[in-house]
């Protein structure tokens, strides 16, 4: 992007037009574009955290609340007019996924989301309980709080919010409630709860390694897609396979995902095949709890796969990276949330089973995730790995014989059993 398209951007956004009704909680600044480098990873310009307003929230209180039925995602060739249009249309009985680019998503933290456009006029508001569900790789969340971000996107974390960039404009803004007390915050765990205890359901890890605390600043993996593939019994049941980086004091996970059966829709269709994508996942309990994943690619049973997180220095961002190395495809974005210092590495299988009694296959046979590099400034950093089990898979899963094999190479076999 050229300085002048820069500076457009900018006064667009710092002098657009004051709101007729503006929502209860102040949002913070967002960020100012500048350039600073490209990475050659993915092409992408460096965003720097600046002063940027976000503009005044126009909220219209007579707006008919909709349905979301889909991944809450910003798409360029959605606008608007064709938003509205949806809106008057479907009232409280059908809905809408994809949002116009430089969308704003406000989390009131009561279970309400509000969508606005870039100049802060409302677009639509849901009831985030009626939302549809999505498996994401750890749990079922509402699709209000997952958004799938086109590859070589930069997310940026400023006062609790998220500002996402995309060849160097923003198009999306993410405000969460910063004071959320427990009875607001409630509203979907509550649900969820109800939910769970009715249903037989198993959202988590089975089996896994995990590292000693370490300074890094890249982690790769590599294995193969599982030809013995799960025999799914139900809609709602998905399966994923990952390496990736938990830090203490950070909510979340930001990990390359293999996964079998994702639904972005909460449609009531299997989708069985494998998809590749970089996520990084909030849990629904957190206060900032939206989910971000890249644009999904297709993976083949045997494909060999591989998961990349780097280090930026340019961008002060990870680089979450997952690619079929068999097609040569890639699909990446950048996240701010995570420092370099006291990181946990894992290699990770974890299920997701709404409403059956999922067993063994639910699931794939053993999983060897190889190649593993986990380095610091160009040198390896010393690390050892441990095998773990979840507690409680076991007799989730009837028939599940987990074993985790840790080798000095750093090589780690997980073993369903199956």
């Amino acid at each position: 992007m050229n300085l002048r398209k820069i500076t457009a951007v900018l006064l667009a956004l710092l002098f657009v037009g004051m709101a007729v009704l503006p929502v209860t909680a102040s949002p913070s600044p967002t960020e100012d574009i500048t350039v600073v480098s490209k990475d050659p990873a993915v092409g992408q310009i460096g965003i720097d955290a600046s002063q940027m307003k976000i503009p005044k929230l126009q909220t219209d209180v007579k707006q008919k609340k909709v349905i979301v039925t889909g991944e809450l995602s910003p798409r360029a060739d959605t606008g608007r007019d064709q938003i509205l249009s949806q809106v008057a249309a479907a009232g409280e009985t059908r809905g809408i996924s994809s949002i116009p680019f430089g969308s704003i998503i406000y989390h009131d933290g009561k279970g309400t989301t509000t969508v606005y456009d870039s100049a802060g006029r409302q677009l639509f508001v849901t009831d985030d309980a009626n939302a549809a569900k999505i498996t994401t790789p750890g749990s079922e969340s509402p699709a209000t709080f997952v958004h799938e971000i086109p590859s070589g996107s930069i997310a940026k974390e400023y006062q609790g919010n998220t500002f996402i960039f995309h060849q160097g404009s923003l198009i999306l803004t993410i405000i969460n409630t910063v004071e959320v007390n427990g009875s607001a915050l409630s509203s979907i765990e509550q649900t969820d709860a109800v939910t769970k205890a009715a249903l037989t359901n198993y959202f988590g890890w089975i089996e896994y390694a995990e590292s000693n605390p370490v300074t890094a600043d890249r982690f790769e993996s590599t294995w193969t897609a599982p030809t013995r593939t799960p025999l799914n019994s139900g809609i709602r049941e998905s399966l994923a396979i990952w390496n990736g980086i938990e830090r203490s004091g950070v909510d979340g996970v930001m990990q390359p995902v293999l996964m079998w059966n994702f639904c972005p829709y909460g449609d009531s269709q299997l989708h069985l095949n494998y998809v590749g994508a970089a996520w990084d996942y909030h849990t629904i309990s957190s206060p900032n709890k939206d989910s971000l994943h890249s644009t999904p690619i297709a993976v083949s049973p045997g494909n060999t796969v591989q998961g990349t997180m780097q280090w930026s220095p340019s961008l002060s961002c990870w680089l979450i990276q997952f690619k079929n190395v068999a097609t040569g495809s890639t699909t990446a974005f950048y996240t701010s949330r995570f420092p370099r210092d006291n990181l946990k590495m894992y290699m990770a299988m974890e299920a997701s089973a709404a409403g059956i009694k999922p067993t063994t296959n639910s699931l794939t046979g053993s999983v060897a995730f190889t190649n593993n590099i986990i380095r610091n400034g160009g040198s390896t950093v010393p690390i050892t790995f441990t095998g773990r089990i979840w507690p409680g898979a076991s007799s989730v899963f009837s028939g599940l014989n987990p074993r985790v094999t840790t080798y000095p190479s750093l090589q780690v076999n997980l073993d369903t059993g199956r």
